[in-house]
């Protein structure tokens, strides 16, 4: 599998919509790769090695991980060519039943107040059935987490994926109170769902009254 790519005139000529490249960052107004704080993991899954390190990673505070829970097969499928030029990709298929995640551990920088934001993209036959955060560190769990709206749409590759899929790139936008030393990010997905990429940026943001409570400092973020 090579490197995803959006053959952007090709889609201009086709649709009035703009493309956007997904794989560029987060979201526009919200942070750059490379910003203080942030941290930046593409998983591309190019060989059939099972999961670790990212393919290409960002991150001054460790090595993030991957691991597979429940049965999964490696293999090549047929894509769209605006998904790869070769019009194939690699990647992860999901043979358990009842299905099965994908657990990153994505290690960062301990505040006792502000939030951790999380961009998570992942391009795969079928939508994920969940997508949880949970934060790990000095707070032992207590963590609040939540979502935040990305103001993105899925991209629908247009082309059917196999076992009864359709090929996206689907995108979440998550959040953990106060930062944590590590987040890990499930990823829940159905039977027979191929993964094709994974992509993760987070932040630390700035901080907050530490007199407030949890419940307070989502009201002022979220509200």
């Amino acid at each position: 599998m090579k490197k995803l790519t959006l053959i952007i005139l090709a889609l201009l000529i086709a649709s009035p919509v703009i493309a956007v490249d997904y794989w560029g960052g987060p979201p526009q107004g919200t942070w750059d790769r490379g910003e203080a704080g942030s941290t930046f993991q593409h998983w591309t899954f190019d060989t059939p090695a099972m999961p670790g390190p990212p393919t290409v990673f960002d991150n001054p505070y460790g090595e993030p991980m991957f691991e597979l829970i429940g049965n999964f097969e490696y293999g090549e499928w047929e894509c769209p060519i605006e998904m790869d030029p070769s019009g194939f990709i690699h990647g992860w298929h999901c043979i358990e039943p009842d299905g099965g995640s994908i657990v990153l551990r994505i290690p960062n920088t301990e505040f006792t107040d502000g939030e951790k934001k999380i961009f998570l993209q992942i391009t795969s036959s079928k939508g994920p059935n969940n997508v949880a955060v949970q934060g790990h560190g000095a707070n032992g769990n207590n963590y609040a987490s939540g979502s935040w709206n990305t103001g993105l749409p899925h991209i629908q590759w247009g082309q059917p994926a196999p076992y009864g899929g359709m090929w996206y790139t689907y995108n979440y936008g998550r959040y953990i109170v106060p930062n944590p030393q590590e987040e890990t990010i499930t990823i829940d997905v159905s039977y027979c769902t191929v993964i094709d990429q994974i992509v993760v940026d987070t932040i630390c943001t700035g901080t907050v009254p530490t007199e407030q409570t949890s419940m307070d400092m989502l009201k002022a973020l979220y509200r």
